[in-house]
């Protein structure tokens, strides 16, 4: 008797556990789920069109929104021509600059034949185009049950 007492709460703390909301990003078009926390940052890299280099810009999930906190590149124009107030500084081979403070119900991005667009955090590193292929795709904080959270697609 105590063997099945003992199994039961074992399936029903494992449902619950399963079935707990956690932070994650949502990315659509496909509903794919990714986790992120509140507070966790991520990193978008992209070709930047004009000056043909790479930028990335590092995010941070602020409750249910996501906000840009700074931007970096190798080319000091690609920095420039986000054209924020504030100073431009360098950090080893990169030029940073700390962004505005702005939040974002969700991020829009448009994937480029170029095919460089990247999203990767502590849990996750997507090439946009091999992903989702040329389309718009949207990243939203949300959250989802565990279970789904780990299978990442809802």
């Amino acid at each position: 008797m105590r063997a099945i007492a003992l199994g039961i709460a074992i399936v029903v703390l494992t449902g619950v556990a399963l079935a707990t909301p956690v932070a994650v990003v949502r990315i659509d078009p496909g509903g794919h789920l990714y986790s992120l926390a509140d507070g966790e940052r991520y990193e978008y890299s992209y070709q930047q069109s004009i000056y043909q280099v790479p930028v990335i810009e590092e995010h941070v999930r602020a409750g249910d929104t996501l906000r840009i906190v700074r931007v970096r590149s190798r080319d000091l124009r690609a920095v420039e021509y986000f054209r924020w107030d504030g100073q431009i500084r360098r950090e080893g081979d990169e030029f940073v600059q700390d962004a505005p403070p702005d939040h974002v119900a969700a991020l829009t991005i448009r994937i480029t034949t170029e095919g460089t667009q990247r999203l990767r955090g502590a849990a996750f590193d997507i090439s946009l185009r091999s992903q989702f292929g040329e389309t718009v795709v949207s990243v939203t904080p949300a959250y989802a049950p565990r279970v789904l959270a780990l299978i990442g697609h809802q």
